[in-house]
């Protein structure tokens, strides 16, 4: 296992060079140094394109220059995969409401201890990599979700284009209605589809031949029972326009949407029995 890389922000070079020296005797690597915030950024930057991009980032809050240890922790964290580890010599609660914003990853209060900031270095590095892996797992499972919906995407169109071009009509009823009709089911029965959905019971019975209606309407009351029944069932229909036509369906249960349903499939064959 390669060792932890740290880079350390202090502007008393004096900590600095004692930080550097123990931490390397716990077998640390050690990134580089800075005492401002500004080289610190530039030297984090181009340890990044040398694919060297330290783990740990040991910062002081206060340094010289224009930036202090909190603001420079913060570009740290809008660009880097660092771990942010504060060095303070005081405690305050202003420090401490500033500094929470940047969500660090432990404090380490001055003078420091070595055996606590060994504990704290290795807990960081160990939730800094795990707060990587779950990145890394988000977004693989978002490239896999948007894959898969592409996929379903493509699978709704092909089927979209087999029931919108079926020789049969389709239709689900369900609760005495047609929820769903393709539109080969309009041509046959000669109704616009908006037209063929909106129907009530009344409505659909009216559409079969006089002598048909109580046959049918005792086989779909007894499927819907769950009895067993035939598949398949010739009936008549009267169209639209007052064509007779002969028509083999196929009735299965199903459940839709949770409830019991029934899927019906409608052929023409009326050149066939004539009219």
């Amino acid at each position: 296992m390669n060792p932890i890389s740290i880079y350390i922000v202090e502007d008393e070079l004096l900590i600095s060079a004692s930080l550097k020296s123990q931490l390397q005797q716990f077998g640390y690597e050690i990134s580089g140094s800075s005492i401002r915030g500004e080289s610190c950024l530039e030297e984090i930057a181009e340890l990044s394109r040398q694919g060297k991009e330290p783990e740990i980032v040991l910062m002081d809050i206060h340094l010289r220059g224009e930036l202090d240890g909190i603001e420079t922790a913060k570009l740290i964290n809008d660009t880097f995969n660092c771990a942010i580890i504060f060095l303070t010599g005081q405690s305050s609660k202003e420090i401490y409401d500033r500094s929470f914003k940047i969500k660090p990853f432990g404090y380490l209060l001055k003078p420091i201890d070595m055996e606590q900031t060994k504990m704290t270095i290795e807990i960081a590095a160990y939730q800094r990599n795990l707060e990587i892996e779950n990145t890394l797992y988000q977004k693989d499972l978002e490239a896999l979700l948007e894959k898969r919906s592409q996929e379903n995407k493509e699978l709704m169109a092909m089927y979209q284009t087999i029931v919108d071009n079926s020789l049969m009509g389709l239709t689900i009823m369900q609760d005495e209605k047609f929820v769903f009709a393709n539109q080969r089911t309009a041509e046959i029965f000669g109704y616009p589809l908006e037209e063929f959905l909106s129907f009530a019971i009344s409505d659909i019975v009216n559409l079969l031949h006089p002598d048909d209606r109580m046959k049918v309407i005792a086989l779909s009351q007894s499927r819907l029972s769950g009895n067993e029944q035939p598949q398949n069932t010739r009936i008549r229909i009267v169209t639209r326009d007052k064509q007779l036509k002969h028509i083999e369906t196929h009735v299965k249960l199903v459940l839709f949407k949770g409830k019991p349903a029934l899927h019906q499939t409608f052929l023409d064959i009326t050149d066939f029995f004539g009219s």
